[in-house]
């Protein structure tokens, strides 16, 4: 009986090394021109003037794809694997505003006219956003604010 639990428990480990190789998420380096069009097209916009330090690709799972990109300013912008943006840190630096909907561009002008967007991350619900000193304001999807943390 001992050695039958023994079995069953070298089996489950087993099993588990396994789907956790097949599920882990690979890491690859790749140059600028392996983004996806839209990416490109979003860093040439808003961060042309920036050098990249790295880009990476990552597979999330067999049919998710995940980009970011880091520049030599200690900006990350991450890209889902459309080449879509879904989130942009500055690292407590200033970020650009041109890609951000404008009612939330506005929102934070009116309301806090000293601080600079040093991060936003969108999800299908709504932004998370980070001014230069520390407050986190989270708007709706369309740019309605929502609420403040500090």
């Amino acid at each position: 009986m001992n050695s039958e639990i023994k079995n069953w428990k070298t089996l489950f480990l087993i099993g588990f090394l396994l789907m956790g190789m097949g599920l882990s998420a690979q890491r690859t380096m790749i140059d600028r021109k392996d983004l996806p069009q839209r990416a490109q097209q979003f860093i040439s916009e808003n961060f042309n003037d920036l050098e990249i330090r790295k880009a990476t690709k990552e597979n999330e799972s067999r049919n998710r794809m995940e980009y970011e990109v880091y520049f030599v300013n200690r900006t990350k912008v991450e890209f889902d694997g459309n080449g879509n943006w879904k989130e942009v840190d500055g690292n407590e630096s200033p970020i650009p505003t041109g890609f951000i909907h404008s009612a939330i561009v506005n929102y934070v002008k009116q309301n806090y006219p000293n601080q600079q967007i040093t991060q936003i991350e969108k999800s299908r619900t709504k932004f998370e956003v980070e001014l230069t000193n520390g407050i986190d304001l989270d708007f709706s999807a369309e740019g309605n604010f929502l609420k403040a943390d500090d």
